[in-house]
């Protein structure tokens, strides 16, 4: 049947659905100044293009379906043959009755079921005999029965938009998918928690790396996003899926795919997924508000107590229950899942993993039996940091597979894990895990330790620059260098330092553009300003300030840095300056990182290595141009016996180059106003000293 001659019901729905520009576009797949000028071209033709029926909140344009899929049928537009077909599908969204809306979306999800059970369209066939049908596919009503017997009327009219639906989308199933998204703008309308596709994608090729046979089971299975991702994740066969009871939507929206859905028996309130199974979970699931993180770790307390002794399964979290520094009843929660020694692997994931919470991070815990040929005190689990990772539509696939394969190793044994070079994974044995009881990130990414012996060739060279550098009328930098005994390089990433209290970041102030005049040296009156055009070279530091009164009244709250402020920004890259006068009000979007001075070790002596501002400026502003999630930078430590004389030299070595860019400006115009004078006649020069000649 051609959608153009379908069941009446359908060309009724289009009548109420009205459609903006940006839908039409997306529709008719064309980019959206097309429809605008459709709109222009056709406006005197003798099919011009619809006119507008109504305003979107937005004020933005409406029209009517109908008469837009009649205009694109007549003229051919577009590249887009099934445009009516997609138009249809979304006419369900627009209902105004909610409850025949309800019936109607819920009714169409059904029918897409049916679809593969059917040797024939469904509109071809009667009520009866698609009540038969449905009966047919589920006796015992567990998704879909109440849901055709419900329609009543409708029940044509769903019959034909499932048809229409399904040619549109080529399958039952995509159809399906688009209908559990909204129709279109997903991005805009997904339920809470819902993931973005990278993260679907990583976490199904998580599963499918470590699933070895048996079904997959979801016990908090949502809207049923990540059961879907892992199924499709399958390359061959799809296993057969496994939810507990309830969950009518998702169970049709797996068998809309053809795919084999099972029931998972159900220990009073919590599901119990059997042993041959691989379990896959989102906490909390899709659809579910954000909870608290001791929630979520009661729920992920459940899942990992139910495993059978070598089940595996996959969980998706949020970072600050699964990989982030705890206390009190959560802390004590996780520790007792990480001594079940069941967890593998942590996977931290970027930040932008879920839709409607952009800046909180993920993190995937690869769960299984711990190797028996190991001793429980030598036991690890791997730790791999994506967190500063940028996220286009996936990951680099070169990413994804190196985290396949480290993940694929850490499920193994020693032999295993020693015969791979891991690119991102970090081990950390459980009991020092246990015993710090902070992040589980950090605890796999300690210190990093690598002796780099050159044979005294660093103080040579830095004599000889010292040196060179030293006299004319430029000060000696007095440097005194000898050699040392390497103690390796040792860096720690900034989210780790926060953690421990070494480090707090502040934001910078949102002043007001017409408060900031150009700055008089030594103008009392004005505190210095410091933003993206300081950090950048853009501006000299000092060249900007506000009126001390005017920002008091403007920014009652405004702060501004302390001496030995560490000022940053990660945009258009990373840059950083250290403020060592202090005082100076930093301009948003830059902002303050500052260093906090460590607390006494556990015998009450000083730690071994600790964060120099001026070395972390220097870190900062080494960052890639992509690297834009501060927590996730590195920064090197240096040794506590040598951080005053670091900072006093690496201080010194700035104030001079700071020197040698305003002489070599000064040399610049010098030359340049010589050029100029001596051309137009209006000066006379030697460069001897004696008179001009």
């Amino acid at each position: 049947m051609h959608p153009q001659t379908s069941a009446a019901g359908v060309p009724e729905l289009l009548g109420e659905l009205v459609v903006s520009m940006p839908d039409i576009a997306e529709i008719a797949h064309v980019e959206r100044p097309v429809v605008s000028t459709w709109r222009r071209r056709y406006a005197g033709a003798d099919r011009p293009f619809p006119e507008p029926v109504a305003e979107g909140a937005d004020g933005s344009l409406r029209f009517r379906a109908l008469d837009v899929a009649d205009w694109i049928d007549a003229t051919g537009r577009g590249n887009n043959p099934h445009f009516r077909a997609d138009v249809a599908l979304r006419a369900s969204f627009a209902v105004t009755d909610p409850d025949r809306a309800h019936r109607l979306r819920n009714g169409l999800a059904a029918m897409l079921c049916l679809k593969d059970l059917a040797e024939r369209p469904l509109t071809e066939l009667d009520d009866g005999d698609l009540l038969d049908l449905a009966d047919e596919l589920d006796p015992e009503d567990a998704f879909l029965y109440s849901e055709v017997a419900d329609l009543g009327q409708d029940l044509p009219t769903a019959a034909a938009l499932a048809d229409l639906a399904a040619e549109a989308a080529y399958t039952p199933g995509n159809a399906a998918e688009a209908l559990a998204h909204g129709g279109h703008r997903a991005r805009r309308r997904m339920p809470a928690s819902a993931l973005v596709p990278t993260a679907l994608h990583v976490a199904a090729r998580v599963a499918a790396q470590i699933h070895e046979d048996g079904p997959i089971a979801d016990p908090y299975p949502g809207a049923g996003d990540l059961l879907r991702a892992v199924l499709a994740g399958h390359d061959s066969v799809v296993p057969p899926a496994l939810l507990p009871a309830g969950h009518r939507a998702a169970r049709r929206r797996l068998v809309a795919h053809g795919w084999e859905v099972g029931t998972l028996t159900v220990d009073g309130v919590t599901p119990v997924p059997p042993g041959d199974a691989l379990v896959v979970a989102q906490l909390p699931p899709t659809g579910s508000p954000e909870q608290p993180v001791l929630e979520v770790l009661g729920r992920l307390e459940e899942l990992v107590l139910g495993l059978h002794e070598h089940q595996r399964a996959v969980v998706v979290g949020p970072a600050n229950a699964l990989v982030d520094a705890l206390e009190g009843d959560a802390e004590s929660v996780r520790s007792g899942l990480l001594r079940t020694e069941k967890l593998r692997a942590v996977v931290l994931l970027p930040p932008g993993m879920i839709v409607d919470r952009s800046r909180q991070r993920l993190a995937l815990w690869i769960l299984g039996a711990p190797p028996s040929d190991v001793a429980i005190a030598e036991r690890w689990t791997m730790v791999a940091d994506l967190s500063d990772r940028a996220v286009p539509e996936l990951l680099d696939p070169a990413v994804v597979e190196d985290l396949l394969i480290d993940v694929a190793a850490s499920m193994g044994g020693p032999r295993d894990v020693a015969s791979h070079a891991f690119r991102f994974a970090r081990f950390v044995r459980m009991a020092p895990l246990l015993a710090s009881g902070g992040s589980v990130v950090a605890a796999g990414r300690p210190t990093i330790a690598g002796v780099r012996e050159d044979d005294g060739a660093t103080a040579l060279r830095l004599r000889d620059l010292a040196a060179s550098l030293d006299g004319g009328s430029r000060a000696p930098l007095d440097l005194a260098v000898r050699r040392s005994p390497a103690t390796g390089v040792r860096s720690v990433p900034l989210w780790a330092l926060a953690e421990q209290r070494l480090l707090k970041k502040f934001a910078g102030n949102r002043v007001d553009p017409d408060l900031i005049v150009d700055a008089p040296p030594r103008d009392a009156t004005l505190l210095r300003v410091v933003g993206v055009p300081e950090l950048t070279g853009q501006r000299e530091w000092g060249t900007r300030g506000v009126d001390r009164l005017r920002l008091v009244e403007s920014h009652p709250s405004g702060r501004l840095t302390e001496p030995g402020d560490v000022v940053f920004t990660s945009a258009p890259h990373p840059a950083a300056v250290v403020d060592h006068e202090g005082f100076s009000v930093v301009e948003s979007p830059a902002q303050i990182l500052r260093v906090l001075p460590p607390a006494p070790t556990a015998d009450g002596g000083s730690p071994a290595a600790v964060v120099v501002p001026e070395v972390l400026a220097r870190d900062v502003a080494a960052q890639p141009p992509g690297a834009k999630w501060w927590r996730a930078w590195e920064t090197r430590l240096v040794p506590a016996d040598q951080a005053g004389e670091a900072a006093r030299v690496l201080r010194a070595v700035r104030e001079r180059a700071a020197a040698a860019r305003r002489e070599l400006r000064a040399l610049d115009e010098l030359a340049g106003t010589l050029a100029d004078g001596v051309t137009a006649g209006v000066v006379r020069m030697r460069l001897d000293g004696g008179e001009p000649l």
